[in-house]
């Protein structure tokens, strides 16, 4: 599956770490990559979070910009980087953070405040 090479590549992680955050084996990512496989219902909830952050990085950032974004430390996360956040956690404290950007940045174009 295209889609989650694309999400493992947008948030730089490898299939173990992957793995781990939706709560399956490094093999089992392999075979959805390859085809083999389809996540269950409850690893297509935690992969629909991350598609959900992904897309809401991209509406309040440029593209080029969600990389600096995910490894630099922020202080509405105590001073861990996004990416920590998201290994240590998964996708959701990220989607509240970012939950009231647009009232916060109006145009919501400069997140690195948060």
């Amino acid at each position: 599956m295209d889609s989650l090479k694309r999400l493992r590549s947008v948030f730089k992680l490898s299939q173990e770490k992957f793995a781990r955050l939706v709560g399956v084996s490094v093999r089992t990512v392999a075979r959805w990559e390859a085809g083999e496989s389809a996540p269950s219902q409850l690893a297509g909830r935690q992969l629909v979070s991350l598609e959900r952050l992904h897309q809401r990085l991209i509406h309040l950032l440029r593209p080029e910009s969600i990389d600096d974004w995910m490894t630099r430390a922020h202080p509405g996360l105590g001073q861990r980087t996004p990416g920590e956040v998201l290994s240590a956690e998964g996708p959701d404290p990220l989607l509240r953070l970012l939950e009231d950007i647009p009232s916060a940045f109006g145009s919501g174009n400069n997140i690195n405040a948060v």
